[in-house]
């Protein structure tokens, strides 16, 4: 079975931080299969960019809470333009630190409008109230956008580290009354095996690439539509092909389904 992406987070005491270590490894195998059969013809370099997203998105999330659904869009300055969405939460954390929980996300590329600037567009739900922020970014590197993030709208810094890769990954996410100095001064690297740095083990997640789309789910919304929206919709076809934007799978929702009455 599948570990999924598997974050670790152990707390530093007295330097107010979070050290966060992401393994993808067996995650993206789940997450090759399913962008072959759902979205072949994926750019490599995109498909790159979704890579970094995620892993940078895995390592904020653990250290969110677990009443906590978070997604991102992401907005990139290119000379085609497309966008990376992410979403996911880190599940339920049992009294061993243990949780399993989800993170999905897709390229998006269709009816994408230009950008001169690069963003990210968060938004997240917490006991069933909703927060959006927006931050401009410098820059269109995965890493250094999540970065500027944090220093704009977390109001705390975050730094991150990815392999050559990709397939792994270290964060250090800063806490309220942080060390500003050993903050931005450690070198990241040195903070797993460093002898003079206190860690204690906080909690272990696995993310899974999982979306649960369904065309069941997508029906209310067609049958809410008025009889004139639905004959404009579909027109002369029997068929709509309709992408979750999630995680780019497909559903054909037929005519027959949705009652013009």
């Amino acid at each position: 079975m599948s570990k999924g992406l598997v974050a670790v987070t152990d707390y530093i005491p007295k330097c107010e931080a979070l050290f966060i270590s992401v393994d993808t490894s067996d995650y993206l195998i789940d997450y090759y299969l399913h962008r072959k059969t759902h979205a072949p013809d994926t750019d490599p370099a995109h498909d790159e960019k979704l890579k970094e997203l995620i892993t940078c998105f895995a390592v904020h999330l653990s250290a969110r809470t677990s009443t906590e659904t978070h997604a991102w869009t992401v907005h990139l300055v290119a000379d085609t333009p497309y966008s990376l969405f992410v979403t996911g939460n880190t599940g339920v954390i049992d009294e061993s630190g243990i949780a399993h929980g989800f993170i999905v996300g897709h390229i998006l590329t269709d009816h994408i409008r230009h950008t001169d600037v690069n963003s990210i567009h968060a938004q997240f739900s917490n006991r069933g109230r909703s927060f959006k922020s927006l931050v401009r970014c410098d820059t269109n590197d995965i890493p250094r956008m999540v970065e500027q993030f944090y220093s704009q709208s977390e109001q705390y810094p975050l730094r991150l580290k990815l392999s050559d890769n990709s397939d792994t990954a270290i964060g250090l996410v800063a806490l309220p009354e942080f060390d500003e100095e050993w903050i931005r001064s450690v070198d990241i690297s040195s903070v797993a095996t460093a002898t003079d740095i206190t860690r204690s083990p906080m909690r272990t997640v696995h993310f899974a690439f999982s979306c649960d789309c369904s065309a069941d789910k997508l029906l209310p919304f067609f049958r809410s539509m008025s009889p004139d929206a639905v004959k404009e919709l579909y027109g002369d076809d029997q068929e709509l092909q309709i992408t979750c934007p999630r995680c780019g799978k497909q559903f054909g929702i037929h005519r027959s389904e949705v009652p013009e009455n």
